[in-house]
């Protein structure tokens, strides 16, 4: 908990990339040794937070619930997702919701004959990646409407387009 407390303190004034071990250590009070006997560097410590902060939201396998509980993980934690979207660090929990929101619209838009594969992919990518442009933005300016406030909008635009 100390160390997690720690690296969102140091987060506040800089970027993951410029944080050491040893200022993290000294910020959390603590020895390097405890450190490295559970991550293996600054990275591996960021990536285990973020699979803490999104196990249980993601744990029901409901694609709209899931739609909304990573936006409500996103602002219950906007310096450590500020951080990652400016990063561009990896998520496989929020890459696995993408994935199945994806599978699940391709299915019913290929059922439907509305798209072709390729007009869907491309239509796909060009949502998924605006809406992570609008998440970010969304976090960079103090997430100011709700999470489901904000998703809510996010989803009527997007929904739009495939109807």
């Amino acid at each position: 908990m100390v160390i997690r407390e720690s690296l969102y303190k140091l987060l506040e004034k800089k970027h993951l990339s410029e944080i050491t071990v040893k200022e993290l250590c000294e910020e959390a009070d603590i020895n390097r040794t405890t450190f490295y006997r559970n991550y293996l560097d600054i990275y591996d410590l960021y990536e285990k937070l973020e699979e803490e902060l999104t196990e249980t939201a993601f744990a029901d396998g409901d694609i709209e619930a899931d739609r909304c509980k990573m936006l409500k993980v996103i602002y219950d934690n906007q310096t450590f997702y500020r951080e990652f979207f400016d990063s561009r660090l990896e998520s496989r929990y929020i890459k696995k919701t993408i994935q199945k929101m994806y599978d699940e619209m391709k299915q019913l838009l290929m059922d439907r004959g509305t798209y072709d594969e390729k007009t869907f992919r491309i239509l796909y990518q060009y949502n998924y990646h605006g809406a992570v442009g609008v998440i970010r933005d969304w976090l960079d300016t103090g997430c100011k409407e709700s999470p489901e406030e904000f998703g809510n909008i996010l989803y009527k635009i997007v929904e739009k387009q495939y109807q």
